[in-house]
């Protein structure tokens, strides 16, 4: 008769199951290092166990109602479980990375498998595979179950031991964050559903900065594929000087005459591009779609790889000289590790002391100082990122354009929704102060005549929000107004111009490559297009720390890139109002939500499958 203790043989060899499994989908770890690979050990001998947890859990419960109700929950559950798991398996040779909201909702979307190159004979497969599973999970449950127990099993010293790799497969991932050790990092990302912890805040308060490399070797940064063929430039390629000035949170009606005059006028003489969103709603996706013309979904792996964009490391090779400044930290978001990991710690200036406004006049004096200096005979990039326009909207009492502001901005104490009016006030002068600032590069680039051979870049990180929609700031949701920025772009010889149609961050660096003599096809580093050639309808990218969203013509669908996200998906009109029927748009979109997954996979390495 199977006893509810007997259950623990069935558990025990869906755990070499399961060990063995992920053992498979995590075979790159294991190619790694010494280190890498003890790792990854420790890691799928604890998570093995997470998998089967609510096989243990679940079937134990109903066993207590009655033990073949126990016995048939066990079965079910640990075949899911390996279901999951080979899937997973699948998804990661193909595309990279593991199951995660995103896929998880296309697959299980009405036509979702087709769209995805599914067919009748692959969906029979599937449900063979299936079958064949529970089969086997029932001779398993049926032959294991009635073996006679041990009488004592060592439960103390079996949790003590799990206890023990827990923390020590945590310590190991912590201290390889800090330190930068790629294999470790690389490995990590190889273990399906891996959640890290990071000592970054404790390790702070002790004095200690995460590490910062200068050599740049992506070879162990697990599956990066990035570039897809090396960089090639033309004999004669031209080298032109670049200004590349970002606004934090600066939306796209902030470029009006009466706002933002020195904008306004500089754009009338470049390129202004009134339809261009964001690839995030927070400053580290904003500015990484911006720099390497790929969607924020990449962000993690380039941070753990320390990989620079193509755009700089180009530029490197051409012996630019470089000036970067900031009215924030180089280090927090990680600018010093991603956008800027491959230059000098001497070519970075922050300043995040005393208000917004007043560490970006001391930046442009900065700025300008490193023009009058620069070496003449080379080429030179320089950046810079203002936080004039940061909450809470500090300016100085000559920016006043509204003022009806509000006095006292008090995070602890203000009504937000009784007080947005006045916020926004704020914001306005806040910007009008920004403007000021870049009137006086405008006005340097002019009159020393460097336009004649500098690429001009203005823009926003990302915008802002003033419950409009519901909400206030950013990094909250994918409205609009968190997404839409301003773009100005001077380019020597271009023809000025106003576009209208759908352009994004993503679309810069496919821009200004050529630019630089890149002969390669844009795809080889970008997933955007150039500026110009973008059609009057596509579909665009933006990216948070958790989700993905689609912004089409008509619809806007924001996808969970984490797999505890299912339940999450969320589909919009395209300027956020509700739709009537979720899956009916989701059916309608199918092609182009697989195009967007090829998207997400296509600087990951694929295994043959």
């Amino acid at each position: 008769m199977p006893n509810p203790v007997s259950l623990r043989y069935f558990l025990v060899a869906n755990y070499l199951l399961i060990l063995a499994l992920t053992g498979w989908i995590a075979r790159d770890g294991f190619a790694g290092n010494a280190l890498a690979a003890l790792f990854t050990a420790l890691v799928l001998s604890t998570y093995s166990l997470l998998y089967l947890l609510p096989t243990l859990l679940l079937s134990a419960l109903a066993w207590r109602i009655h033990r073949h109700m126990g016995m048939a929950c066990g079965v079910v559950l640990a075949s899911f479980t390996l279901l999951l798991l080979l899937a997973d398996s699948r998804v990661h040779d193909m595309y990279g990375f593991h199951i995660n909201g995103f896929v998880w909702n296309l697959l299980t979307t009405p036509g979702g498998i087709a769209s995805m190159g599914g067919s009748a004979s692959a969906e029979l497969t599937a449900m063979l595979l299936a079958f064949a599973l529970v089969l086997v999970e029932a001779g398993l449950m049926y032959g294991l179950a009635r073996r006679t127990p041990a009488q004592h099993w060592p439960w103390g010293r079996f949790i003590a031991c799990v206890l023990c790799v827990m923390i020590a497969e945590r310590v190991v991932y912590g201290v390889s964050h800090l330190t930068a050790y790629r294999p470790v990092l690389a490995a990590a990302r190889e273990v399906p559903f891996y959640q890290p912890t990071t000592f970054r805040s404790f390790a702070a308060k002790l004095g200690y900065e995460m590490q910062r490399r200068a050599e740049m070797n992506v070879a162990d940064g697990g599956r990066l594929l990035y570039p897809r063929a090396p960089i090639e430039l033309s004999r004669d390629a031209p080298t032109p000087n670049i200004v590349w000035l970002v606004g934090e949170s600066l939306r796209w009606d902030m470029l009006a005459p009466e706002i933002m005059p020195n904008l306004w006028r500089f754009a009338g003489k470049g390129r202004r591009y009134t339809n261009h969103f964001s690839g995030g709603n927070g400053t580290r996706m904003g500015m990484f779609s911006m720099f390497y013309g790929l969607p924020g979904n990449y962000w993690f792996s380039f941070l753990d790889a320390r990989q620079p964009p193509l755009l700089i490391s180009t530029l490197q090779q051409q012996n630019y000289q470089f000036g970067l400044y900031t009215s924030a930290k180089f280090s927090y978001p990680e600018f010093d590790k991603t956008l800027f990991a491959s230059l000098p710690a001497d070519t970075m200036t922050s300043d995040d002391t005393g208000r917004g406004w007043e560490r970006d006049r001391r930046n442009v004096t900065r700025l300008l100082e490193y023009l009058e200096r620069r070496d003449a005979g080379r080429p030179f990039f320089t950046f810079m990122f203002f936080e004039s326009s940061h909450a809470q909207y500090y300016f100085p009492p000559e920016s006043v354009l509204r003022s009806d502001y509000l006095q006292d901005f008090n995070y602890a104490t203000v009504d937000i929704e009784e007080n947005i009016d006045r916020i926004f006030a704020r914001y306005v002068n806040a910007s009008h102060h920004l403007d000021s600032q870049l009137g006086r590069v405008f006005d340097y680039l002019e009159v020393n005549q460097l336009l004649e051979n500098t690429i001009v870049v203005v823009t926003g990180d990302h915008g802002e929000e003033f419950l409009e929609e519901g909400r206030w700031g950013h990094n909250s949701a994918f409205h609009n107004e968190q997404l839409h920025v301003p773009l100005v772009l001077h380019t020597p010889g271009a023809a000025p111009g106003v576009f209208n149609h759908p352009t994004s961050h993503l679309d810069l660096v496919p821009t200004l490559m050529p630019m630089l003599g890149v002969v390669n096809p844009r795809r080889d580093y970008a997933l955007g297009l150039p500026l110009d050639e973008v059609p009057g309808e596509r579909y665009r990218l933006a990216a948070n720390w958790d989700a993905l969203a689609y912004i089409g013509s008509d619809h806007k669908v924001v996808m969970p890139l984490r797999a505890t996200g299912v339940l999450d998906t969320l589909v919009e009109e395209a300027d956020d109002d509700p739709v009537v029927n979720d899956d009916q748009v989701l059916a309608e979109l199918g092609t182009e939500l697989v195009d967007m997954l090829e998207d997400l996979a296509h600087f990951y390495r694929r295994r043959p499958g």
